[in-house]
């Protein structure tokens, strides 16, 4: 005869951890797709339209951020340490279109074959980093379309101060908090639902 009493907590388990693994995977296919922030004292969450103006503006922060590094060094000629990620075969094809000097290419997932993905860590003349920002577009910045030259990176280098850091920290940080007071005040004069509610003051995220 079965003892259903003694089944109970392995079939308990298993459903648990079924329940689990599903709520992961249903996670990694389906981001979030909004985000709360704190302004100006009050918070919102934002939605739809505008979690998508908000994408938009942390991708163009990232190229600002970009562009303001590139701007504190002041020689063309001076080699900068860079830092991206890509499949081999977009590390090829970045490196050789760019004049990248490799310096260390890290596979991702050393002991699975399956996963084709490096970090790479590069040196770049300043005017070759230039290009790469003049060929960004907010697409290539975008985390859910993000390209290879979409993941560069300045390495900490001495050719930028640290008050230089501070300086275009702050610059960033006043660009996102300016950008989501227009996101959200264009909702208000509109009055129409754009995808702005204001929520409890519980987000991290504070401009």
């Amino acid at each position: 005869m079965v003892n259903f009493r003694t089944l109970a907590i392995p079939v308990i388990i298993v459903l648990l951890v079924g329940g689990t693994i599903s709520f992961f995977m249903a996670f990694s296919f389906y981001p979030e797709k909004h985000v709360n922030v704190k302004i100006n004292g009050e918070c919102y969450e934002l939605l739809d339209d505008a979690y998508t103006k908000y994408k938009k503006l942390q991708a163009e922060k990232e190229l600002l951020i970009l562009r303001l590094q590139a701007n504190a060094i002041e020689s063309p000629n001076t080699i900068i340490p860079v830092i991206f990620s890509g499949t081999g075969e977009e590390v090829d094809g970045f490196v050789n279109g760019y004049n990248i000097k490799t310096i260390t290419s890290q596979k991702i997932g050393t002991n699975n074959n399956y996963v084709d993905k490096y970090v790479v860590k590069a040196t770049i003349a300043k005017q070759d980093f230039e290009r790469i920002i003049n060929d960004l577009t907010v697409r290539d910045l975008d985390p859910l379309t993000k390209s290879i030259i979409g993941s560069i990176g300045l390495q900490a280098t001495s050719y930028i101060t640290e008050q230089e850091g501070k300086q275009i920290s702050l610059y960033s940080k006043d660009f996102m908090r300016n950008g989501i007071r227009q996101i959200i005040d264009a909702t208000n004069v509109d009055g129409d639902y754009d995808g702005v509610k204001q929520a409890e003051c519980r987000t991290k995220i504070q401009y």
